[in-house]
């Protein structure tokens, strides 16, 4: 058997207590108590990562907003060929339609932090917690300032469209690192453990290779300029909560529910 599929939301990471500073991931443990042993375990666990292993200062979960607007045929074939508009002062950029003419509207920028208190992953039962920002529960509502700034820019590039109700909306969150290069590595503080994570809002677009370098670091034929970014930053970026890769655009230091609490309140005046 080559590939057996489990299924399941994974609590912690197995260390067991050992003698000596090596410590050694033997594998995780799920919500119900399941013990998934392994020789080797891949993290990549995308914005959730932070949860399971001590980040702080390396990568942290952002949330950015993505609308979408439905298309008659008629305007899918018209807009099939414009090409992807970014503004790089606002971050926001408008994808063509896909061939369901879906249209999307969406922000690159520093993001909406969620700032968690949580027990601290590598210390467990021991009481300490550490503060993280972690993706929240509600994955389809978007705060009045991101709606806003999505239907500013469709009014703006395609003026036409400008008023079309958005079929549905998202918070997409990215898992950032202080540079924007990915974080693939051996983590230096445990055997048997290798991080894949760190997409920075660009990873995706990768996806047809990314799968390869990853073997690539495991088996330590990575090409060096590439073993160089992904790796494991010796020290935290202190105070670290936005990426700087020169790539974002649009307001800095927003939190999340403080963004929800300012649209409950204009909700409430109009």
């Amino acid at each position: 058997e080559r590939i057996r599929w489990e299924k399941g939301l994974v609590r912690r990471l197995r260390v067991p207590e050992g003698k000596g500073s090596t410590k050694r991931v033997t594998g995780v443990e799920l919500e119900d108590g399941t013990a998934v042993e392994a020789d080797l375990v891949i993290l990549a666990a995308g914005a959730w990562t932070g949860k399971l292993v001590d980040l702080r200062g390396r990568a942290e979960a952002a949330a950015q907003v993505l609308a979408y607007v439905q298309l008659s045929e008629g305007e899918r074939i018209a807009l099939k060929d414009m090409p992807v508009l970014l503004n790089m002062s606002t971050g926001m950029f408008v994808v063509p339609p896909t061939r369901d003419g879906v249209l999307k509207v969406a922000r690159h920028g520093y993001g909406y932090r969620n700032p968690v208190r949580i027990p601290h992953p590598e210390k467990v039962g021991v009481g300490e917690e550490i503060e993280i920002s972690l993706p929240a529960d509600d994955f389809v509502t978007l705060p009045a300032e991101g709606a806003k700034a999505c239907r500013d820019t469709l009014r703006e590039t395609v003026p036409w469209l400008g008023e079309r109700t958005f079929c549905h909306t998202r918070l997409c969150w990215y898992m950032d690192t202080p540079t924007g290069d990915f974080l693939v590595d051996w983590h230096p503080g445990y055997e048997g453990l290798f991080l894949a994570t760190g997409g920075s809002g660009h990873a995706f677009k990768f996806l047809p290779v990314l799968g390869e370098r990853i073997v690539d670091g495991i088996e330590g034929r990575l090409e060096k300029e590439l073993g160089e970014l992904w790796a494991w930053p010796k020290r935290g970026v202190e105070g670290f909560k936005e990426t700087e890769d020169e790539s974002r655009g649009g307001k800095r230091g927003m939190i999340l529910a403080e963004e929800m609490q300012l649209s409950s309140k204009i909700k409430s005046r109009l």
